[in-house]
């Protein structure tokens, strides 16, 4: 996935599973790799360099949410995973919102459509965008860790690159990528 552009709305929004209801996170049955995100941030002004990262990070995970949408339409076969990923970067959305609105700034809000890097028009490339989510979402914050001293800043930035890793290495299972895992996770 490219940076987040907006462009015209289009594709679906939700993950239905085939009784049209949303299907849970963790529908799969196996446990959750991702971890839920603070959801009391700390109050405080950030650096402007932090401050410029962790919205950089918020607009990469409004989109995630927005992408996996466009994900679930075409990856039925997967759709607990999508719902499970999707759930993770909601609650990272939600949660570094309400850190950037703490520290007294303004939270950048979500576009209505976005760029995609990969034109969807089957499962297989459906799961190609996938990958490129997480991609994407490790990059933005690994840059949030590299901006900031705050240790406890560093600590949340982890744990969204870390999600994201952990995910990209699912993905890249179902998809039979080997190896699955690679050393530096949101580095280019």
């Amino acid at each position: 996935m490219t940076s987040p552009t907006p462009t015209p709305p289009a594709g679906a929004s939700g993950t239905p599973s085939a009784s049209g209801s949303t299907a849970p996170a963790g529908a799969s049955g196996s446990p959750s790799p991702v971890t839920a995100a603070p959801t009391t941030p700390p109050p405080g002004p950030l650096t402007p360099d932090a401050l410029a990262a962790l919205q950089s990070a918020l607009s990469a995970e409004q989109a995630a949410v927005w992408a996996y949408g466009l994900v679930a339409a075409y990856a039925r076969d997967q759709a607990a995973m999508v719902a499970e990923a999707r759930s993770g970067h909601l609650l990272r959305r939600d949660a570094t919102s309400a850190r950037i609105v703490a520290s007294g700034a303004t939270a950048p809000e979500p576009a209505a459509a976005y760029q995609v890097s990969v034109a969807v028009t089957d499962p297989g490339s459906a799961l190609m965008l996938a990958q490129d989510i997480e991609t994407d979402a490790a990059a933005a914050w690994r840059v949030v860790i590299g901006s900031t001293d705050d240790a406890e800043l560093r600590g949340f930035a982890l744990s969204g690159l870390s999600d994201a890793a952990v995910r990209l290495a699912m993905w890249k299972q179902v998809v039979g990528t080997s190896p699955a895992t690679v050393p530096f996770p949101g580095q280019s």
